[in-house]
């Protein structure tokens, strides 16, 4: 296990890409060790075959057509002829229309481009700063993931074999939270450095962004009520949501053109062979931990270090977050989850509000350089220094903790609703 360790570390500091990081060290070890070489392949195969990863490329499709076909900016509208009225009205307009993009979307890096790309120009125009600008929309972005639906829930619920829609439902009120806290903060920034208002409440404002946007507002309503009343499956979600992208970009919106399907396409088909390439290439690599005992071999170090699991969630936050500095997110899922599956059983962990835990966690790393792809999403799309962002993100990286420390001892945020609802 040390050979495998050492040789994936060293793979990825030669800048090998991480799925083929882990697929070297594997090949290497299971070659030392005796194995046939035939075993990386089978593992490969086996690692991609499962009916719940249907739902990535999917969701990964769903996300690009709604980005294409103009169904966040009119959600962003909405929520801005909503609450724009008040101090700081934009910068809460992008926190309170990510609530709505994340029950859409499902993937944080697509939601923070389709931020970025919308609301830095007017941050610029209104005297914000692009710099809090960058820094806001990358923030709000860590809402994707949590709020149902959600291809990491997707990958999750999949390793810790637990139902997708407890995790779902698991989801909502924790990413509430999360914006609650964000809007909290925004509002103090707000106050502090004097930011504008936006045009005055009207009635009439309101009324025509909804009507714009409800057929955009409609779509976490079909998605979640028809989960709820039975009409598709969790996996099937994902389905449900391209398809009615595709509808409403092509025959409501008309912003959608038969012309830009096959870049959309090929985008999904690029960005879902990486997820998958991730997938396929730890397989082999969780099963020599698995053949090494290091489940059992953490558990047994855990146990001597501690008897209580409030302790050991202290410690599994750390790791996590010391980690999302340094690592991709789904690579971090991949790895880990089933070396800790054990250990959260043996000390009665929930695994579906562990899930939450680690999904929380991972989407706060996403804001961590230095390998911070939120941070190095926005500040692309709007041409803002890296490390300008890096400094106004902090204290939103603050809120999140704390919230992460609420999730983490209340569970009841997080099993309240799937309980309620069965």
């Amino acid at each position: 296990m040390i050979i495998l360790g050492l040789s994936f570390i060293a793979l990825l500091l030669i800048g090998l890409p991480i799925a083929l990081a882990m697929l070297g060290a594997s090949m290497l070890v299971i070659g030392i060790e005796g194995f046939p070489l035939s075993v990386v392949a089978q593992r490969v195969v086996t690692g991609v075959q499962s009916f719940p990863l249907l739902a990535i490329p999917l969701f990964t499709l769903a996300g690009s057509l709604m980005n294409d076909s103009g169904i966040s900016e009119r959600l962003f509208g909405f929520t801005r002829a909503f609450i724009g009225h008040i101090r700081g009205g934009i910068a809460q307009t992008a926190v309170v229309g990510e609530v709505f993009l994340s029950g859409i979307s499902g993937s944080s890096v697509a939601d923070c481009a389709a931020l970025s790309r919308v609301f830095v120009p007017e941050f610029s125009k209104a005297g914000y700063g692009n710099g809090f600008g960058a820094a806001l929309c990358a923030a709000a972005a860590t809402l994707g993931p949590i709020i149902p639906p959600s291809t990491l829930m997707v990958i999750y619920a999949w390793q810790a074999n637990i139902s997708l829609g407890d995790l779902f439902w698991a989801g909502l009120l924790p990413g509430l939270l999360m914006a609650g806290a964000m809007v909290v903060l925004t509002a103090y920034i707000a106050h502090k450095r004097q930011f504008p208002k936006d045009a005055d409440f009207a009635w009439s404002r309101l009324k025509t962004a909804f009507h714009e946007a409800a057929w955009a507002l409609m779509m976490p309503v079909l998605i979640l009520g028809g989960f709820r009343m039975g009409v598709f499956t969790a996996t099937e979600i994902a389905g449900v949501a391209a398809f009615y992208s595709l509808l409403v970009g092509l025959f409501v919106y008309r912003t959608l053109k038969w012309s830009h399907i096959p870049a959309i396409l090929l985008q999904t088909a690029k960005e879902t062979a990486v997820i998958l390439l991730i997938v396929a290439a730890a397989a082999p690599f969780s099963w020599f931990l698995g053949i090494e005992q290091a489940p059992q071999m953490l558990s047994a170090a855990l146990t001597q270090a501690t008897d209580k699991p409030w302790v050991v969630l202290i410690m599994l936050n750390i790791v996590l977050l010391v980690l999302g500095c340094f690592m991709e997110t789904i690579a971090i899922m991949i790895i880990l989850v089933p070396i800790l599956i054990p250990v959260l059983n043996l000390f009665h962990i929930d695994l579906t509000h562990f899930g939450i835990i680690l999904l929380v966690n991972l989407t706060i790393g996403q804001l961590t350089p230095p390998v911070g792809v939120l941070l190095f999403v926005a500040s692309s799309v709007t041409k803002v220094r890296f490390g300008v962002v890096v400094r106004e993100v902090g204290s939103y990286v603050g809120v999140l903790l704390l919230t992460l420390i609420i999730l983490t001892y209340v569970p009841w945020v997080s099993l309240w609703l799937p309980q309620a609802l069965k």
